[in-house]
């Protein structure tokens, strides 16, 4: 039996074609459960074209919402080719019926547990219409992902490594906690350390000699040109204070640099800033996603504060930590001065990456619902559920007028000016890493 397993990717403007993909690791994980005997093929439609001639038993399909009209022109031709179609994923889960149009099975909620079932039910011929697990995946009886199946020299060059998966917080737009669950569930700590040692080793990143004196060029430099660098893909990474404490230990002892994604609130916290700058993080994601608290509250983000924004960008940064933020535009307490009050946050508080989207009411979160409800939303083209496209109708102002403002932001925070303020003057913080970030997304938006 072979089966072929598609991450589908629809086709963007020229003007919002990104510069630098990462590796996934939902379909390494569903080869790696798959029962033995049967051949798996992984391909990537960013990258390869898919042979729909190809002789195979089964063709499974991932996507989110944007790329879902894509998916569904692709299970669409292996089925008039007599080929059986499952699809899976959050869009999926969230619209099974409007999946079954489509495909002959849809996987609801994680896959890990359902699949092998599922491959046996095929095998008898008889493939059920939707697949559901009892509950959500045991992390303690996950394998390791398949990366063989995916080919390294398409992607930018870092390792990705899940923790734990999960996330009790509720916020409205985000469809991740319903579909993986509310609560944390870890790994355990052995298996995380087999897997690193699968992809890194414990041995010191190179000659102590040599190190220092490409570290005069830049202390990043080591790690870049032996690509000992990690990207911890979880919802929160310090979610589990204990269990994370556990986890930068563990990652001290690799000699690597990481980044993933945490709360702001973890600048209040000395203990466990100080683990994240000792293990070698080099990034924190941190989703401000908006100044308002009046935002904030409503979306159930409320936890984050505002008005210290400013004094935790600067604990972190004096750990020799970079962050990452982001942030929403689009929301009910927005009004047109939103654009210039992120820009000015940005730039003042010295983010070394900062990301504007617009509020993308994705099928099955309680932002969508609320707003179907109002009568708001007037698109339900998925593909324009990309968070650069507005959906809905906002409040505070125009379409035209978020739309304009979104693009501004990315153009003024990645303009020369900025990225030199941020990142090019003094004090550094891994201004290697960040730099080569920038200047990628200073060109994609010169096309705007």
């Amino acid at each position: 039996m072979k089966i072929l397993l598609i991450s589908p990717e629809r086709e963007r403007k020229k003007e919002e074609a990104f510069l630098f993909r990462l590796s996934f690791l939902n379909l390494p994980y569903l080869a790696a459960v798959t029962p033995p005997g049967v051949e798996v093929k992984i391909v990537d439609e960013a990258f390869e074209k898919i042979n729909f001639e190809e002789k195979v038993d089964l063709v499974g399909i991932t996507a989110q919402t944007p790329v879902a009209p894509r998916a569904y022109q692709i299970a669409d031709e292996f089925k008039k080719r007599g080929i059986p179609v499952v699809m899976g994923g959050v869009h999926a889960s969230m619209l099974p019926q409007e999946t079954l149009l489509h495909a002959d099975a849809v996987v609801i909620g994680e896959a890990e547990e359902v699949w092998p079932g599922l491959i046996e039910d095929l095998r008898r011929g008889q493939m059920r219409r939707i697949y559901k697990g009892n509950g959500f995946v045991n992390p303690c009886a996950l394998p390791f992902p398949r990366r063989e199946l995916l080919n390294d020299k398409f992607y930018f060059p870092l390792k990705l490594l899940e923790t734990t998966r999960g996330c009790p917080h509720r916020c409205d737009f985000c469809g991740v906690s319903k579909f993986f669950g509310f609560r944390y569930r870890n790994r355990p700590m052995r298996d995380i350390e087999q897997e690193l040692n699968t992809l890194f080793k414990t041995q010191p990143v190179m000659n102590p000699v040599l190190k220092k004196i490409l570290s005069l060029l830049s202390k990043d430099l080591p790690y870049f040109l032996k690509r000992r660098l990690l990207y911890i893909i979880d919802s929160n990474v310090a979610g589990d204070k204990r269990f994370c404490l556990d986890l930068l230990t563990l990652l001290r002892s690799f000699d690597l640099l990481w980044y993933g994604h945490a709360p702001v609130s973890i600048a209040f916290d000395q203990k466990l800033l100080k683990g994240f700058a000792q293990s070698g993080c080099i990034a924190i994601n941190i989703g401000f996603e908006s100044l308002s608290t009046e935002n904030l509250n409503a979306m159930g983000k409320g936890f984050n504060q505002p008005s210290r924004y400013a004094e935790a960008v600067k604990r972190i940064h004096d750990q020799g930590i970079g962050i990452m933020g982001t942030f929403i535009v689009g929301l009910d307490g927005d009004d047109p001065g939103v654009f210039q009050r992120i820009i000015d946050f940005s730039n003042d508080s010295k983010l070394d990456w900062a990301l504007t989207f617009i509020m993308a009411p994705y099928p099955g979160t309680d932002s969508f619902l609320r707003l179907e409800k109002e009568g708001r939303i007037f698109c339900r083209n998925w593909e324009k559920y990309d968070s650069l496209n507005v959906v809905y109708q906002p409040s505070g102002m125009s379409v035209e007028e978020l739309e304009k403002g979104m693009k501004r932001i990315w153009k003024e925070v990645f303009s020369t000016s900025s990225i030199y303020k941020r990142i090019l003057k003094r004090p550094w913080i891994h201004p290697l890493f960040y730099f080569t970030m920038n200047w990628e997304f200073h060109k994609l938006t010169r096309k705007w």
